[in-house]
Formats: C-alpha cells, sequence, structure tokens
C-alpha cells in the first residue's frame, strides 16, 4: 500500500493533496450538516454517532 502511495505522490503531488484536502472537509462537515434541522434533544445522540462511525474507520 505505502509503495503505491509514494507513487502516487510522486507523480502527481497536487491530486495527493487534493484527496488529503477533500478527506480532512468532509471529516469537518459532517457534523454541522448532520446537526442541520434537528431537534435539541436529538443532537447529543447525532454526535455520538458521528463519533462512533469516525472511530470505526480510524481502526
Amino acid at each position: 500500500m505505502w509503495s503505491t502511495l509514494g507513487e502516487l505522490v510522486l507523480a502527481s503531488p497536487w491530486l495527493f493533496v487534493c484527496l488529503i484536502a477533500a478527506l480532512c472537509l468532509m471529516v469537518l462537515l459532517s457534523l454541522p450538516l448532520s446537526l442541520r434541522g434537528s431537534e435539541a434533544a436529538e443532537r447529543p445522540a447525532i454526535i455520538r454517532a458521528l463519533a462512533d462511525f469516525w472511530r470505526f474507520w480510524r481502526k
């Protein structure tokens, strides 16, 4: 996996930066988009669900 990633970085560094930026933007925007229009009582459950989702992807 690392050799493929290294080849991507060497071939097109801007593409790699754009992919990482898109991933970071997706993580940062998921919370406000999920909480938009929700009731105050539902918000803690939504935040816990998002935290569990992102924790799942780190493993």
